[in-house]
């Protein structure tokens, strides 16, 4: 890019801001970023427009699933293997969740999305404290019926019964269910345009100077 003094510049910048094409005749911008047509149209599609709403929950809800089974699997495995009560670990449960539905939604964000990262995140750390417990402490004696259960039982009010028995690691859950909740805010992005690119002019001009003639002056004539 031209490093120049610029004089009558109309846009910010000579190139997209996304796909990096230069800019022709006009630009859109979006947040302060300068767009080209074709890249002002997709973000049009993605954070404005309803099409595909049930598909895009669909996928968001499969990525923060996908999330909380990942931080479970670790929740679980330091409480049945270090039977220690490893709260910490429900703020990771909270950020994979919340991450994985706001890579699914494609960064659109929102209170749907809010409230389902919550949801997943809350009955990942109640299932996962089941689990170990039925893994360690053989409470489903050695029945997969009952075993199910008791995690189900587990996934709905387990994260509770931590969070009223112990105040500390009530306050750790919460964080966690908060990780979750802020990372799919919702985004809000206004694209205005087009707007028109006026030249770029590089420097001043400099004044034309009179071409010399090669004419002589002509000498007065004497009398």
């Amino acid at each position: 890019m031209d490093t120049e003094l610029q004089f009558d510049q109309a846009a910010p910048a000579a190139a997209c801001s996304s796909c990096q094409g230069g800019l022709h005749h006009s630009y859109f911008q979006a947040n302060g970023h300068v767009l080209c047509e074709r890249c002002a149209e997709g973000i049009r599609n993605a954070f404005q427009g309803q099409c595909g709403g049930f598909l895009r929950f669909l996928k968001a809800t499969a990525f923060g699933i996908g999330g909380g089974l990942a931080g479970g699997a670790v929740y679980t495995a330091v409480l049945a293997i270090a039977h220690i009560q490893a709260a910490l670990i429900t703020i990771l449960i909270g950020y994979l969740v919340g991450k994985g539905i706001s890579k699914g939604c494609g960064g659109r964000g929102g209170l749907v999305y809010q409230i389902l990262a919550v949801l997943i995140t809350y009955l990942t750390i109640g299932f996962s404290g089941a689990l170990s417990d039925v893994l360690t402490r053989d409470l489903a004696g050695g029945s997969l019926l009952k075993g199910t259960l008791i995690c189900i039982s587990g996934s709905v009010f387990g994260a509770f019964d931590v969070g009223t028995s112990d105040i500390l690691g009530g306050l750790i859950i919460f964080f966690g269910l908060f990780q979750a909740w802020k990372s799919n805010k919702a985004v809000r992005v206004e694209v205005t345009g087009p707007h028109a690119l006026a030249p770029t002019i590089t420097g001043p001009t400099a004044p034309a100077l009179p071409t010399p003639s090669n004419t002589p002056p002509s000498l007065p004539q004497s009398a």
